[in-house]
């Protein structure tokens, strides 16, 4: 895309194979690679009103996105005894999404936003050329032990959860060009950072493991096209699909809005593994954080509407840990995984009643409408492979997770619920004030969410079907809410694919839980591609 900064990746990669070449001939040596990759085509389907109000009686395309992608991997074979450049990798995704040529009409949105890197217009989310992760592994095997040191643009990955975001905070999800049905890595923003990983030697009962990161490259969650526009004279950033639905979408018509990310700081971390005998895998981990998810400040107050809005990513710590364990009782195996985080300062967000009220350097009015408080989430699973005969001939893999999480400093006025002055649709200056005040959403202190997920294999494992429930019990006079994702791939060949998939959300529009957002949103999603 054009906001990730293809001058710094081509530079790197041009570094890398310069070193290749002047290396490569003093060693002597013969580079082996490895290519494979996928094209896929998708289409989109979302029903405007929900399932539970009419199943996709009210839809509208919001995606015809073409990906290509893939992945160069060299081993160089270059080796100094120990010290070896052991890898070279590459991933490259480019994408063209013709929704917004089909529907031209429909989504009003900019070419380019503002000076922000982080500000995305129709440029960044119609089209994508991406080298996305770049590095070199720099290897030692000896007598101290085994380890990397790896520079460059990439993903990492720590814990065990399934839905649930607990220490898995390093790579910012990108929510620009689609929300479901994605590879985990897929929705990840790739950051530039060093990583140094490293094992001792082994004994029969344990092995240590130590992961260090040091990440100059802070970027925040990445959106879709926001709002630009305050004269009401267009529909305004908050049109493209994907900004409809998400928390801003309250803001449509607002005015501006303006990313405050602290760019001149580092993020940095370490994780500490442990293999115990055969069976256990415990991790501990910390990470010096720059909050994914911002803030919001309304300012710039025309009468009483703003016409700015700030997303301000502050500061924190994460601690937590992770393990995963193989349990064998009465000649049954299974896994049990486990997870636990604290955030020290996870913004949270305030009732509207209780928005706080400030000013600026100039005296102007300004109100937050987040507060930060320390958050604990953990994390409970079981795994197991059954055979079920009348399902499938083969293994069915099935996996329960329970999520709980609770706001460690509770203050009473993040429970109040009360109807506040703000309204559905489009807010903006000299705007229509006659619509339906929106309800207004509470915090719970404590919240749960069980997973239920069943896979499996027919017809010669040519068609894999998979099932995913989320149930979030309702508590305090609210109803439960439900999470469905049914979905079915076919592998025509062994290469050619076809997968269809549904998401939907299901029960009290009015409850807390991040399930309740979506209930007005299903969709359908159809895939074709070609993998190698």
């Amino acid at each position: 895309m054009s906001k990730r900064r293809w001058g710094e990746t081509g530079l790197f990669v041009f570094a890398i194979f310069v070193l290749l070449g002047i290396f490569s001939s003093s060693a002597s040596a013969e580079m082996d690679a490895n290519f494979h990759g996928f094209f896929e085509s998708s289409f989109v389907l979302r029903d405007t009103t929900g399932i539970q109000n009419g199943f996709f009686d009210q839809t509208e395309g919001v995606q015809q996105r073409n990906t290509l992608k893939f992945d160069i991997d060299v081993d160089p074979n270059m080796n100094w005894g120990p010290i070896a450049v052991e890898k070279v990798h590459l991933t490259f995704r480019g994408a063209y999404d013709s929704i917004f040529d089909l529907r031209a009409n429909e989504y009003d949105i900019e070419e380019n936003l503002g000076a922000s890197r982080f500000d995305y217009g129709l440029k960044d989310i119609r089209f994508e050329a991406d080298l996305r992760e770049a590095f070199i592994d720099f290897s030692y095997k000896g007598s101290l032990g085994r380890g990397f040191f790896r520079p460059g643009r990439q993903i990492v990955s720590w814990g065990e959860g399934m839905l649930e975001t607990l220490n898995d905070v390093i790579n910012p999800p990108d929510n620009s060009f689609n929300l479901f049905f994605q590879n985990p890595d897929d929705v990840k923003t790739p950051l530039w950072m060093g990583r140094l990983n490293f094992s001792l030697p082994s004994t029969a009962n344990l092995g240590l493991n130590f992961d260090l990161l040091l990440i100059p490259d802070i970027r925040p969650t990445q959106f879709g096209p926001l709002d630009t526009k305050a004269n009401g004279t267009s529909k305004g950033q908050l049109e493209a699909p994907y900004a409809k639905i998400l928390p801003f979408a309250d803001f449509r018509g607002i005015g501006e809005f303006r990313y405050n990310v602290p760019t001149d700081n580092n993020e940095y971390g370490a994780k500490v593994s442990a293999q115990i005998g055969d069976r256990l895998n415990l991790s501990f981990v910390y990470f010096r954080d720059v909050v994914n998810e911002p803030s919001v400040a309304l300012k710039n107050f025309i009468g009483r509407f703003p016409t700015l809005v700030e997303l301000n990513y502050n500061k924190q710590h994460v601690y937590g840990g992770f393990f995963s364990y193989q349990l064998l009782v009465f000649g049954m195996e299974a896994i049990v995984r486990g997870e636990v985080s604290r955030y020290t300062a996870y913004p949270i967000g305030r009732p509207g009643s209780d928005y706080k009220r400030t000013t600026d350097d100039l005296g102007n009015m300004a109100i937050e409408t987040y507060t930060y408080k320390p958050v604990t989430k953990t994390m409970l699973a079981l795994d197991k492979d059954l055979r079920l005969r009348w399902l499938s001939k083969d293994l069915t893999k099935v996996s329960v997770e329970w999520i709980h999480k609770t706001i460690n400093e509770w203050e009473s006025y993040l429970s109040n619920k009360h109807y506040v002055s703000h309204y559905e649709g489009t807010l903006m200056v000299g705007g229509d004030t006659s619509k339906t005040l929106r309800y207004d959403r509470r915090n719970m202190r404590e919240q749960d969410v069980f997973m239920f997920q069943i896979m499996t294999y027919w017809w010669a494992s040519k068609l894999n079907p998979l099932l995913v429930i989320g149930v979030n019990p309702g508590k305090h006079g609210e109803g439960t809410t439900y999470l469905i994702k049914p979905s079915i791939k076919w592998y025509i060949t062994p290469q050619l694919y076809t997968d269809l998939k549904m998401q939907a959300f299901l029960g009290d529009k009015d409850a807390c839980y991040g399930f309740a957002d979506g209930i007005e949103t299903s969709e359908v999603t159809l895939k074709l591609g070609y993998e190698w």
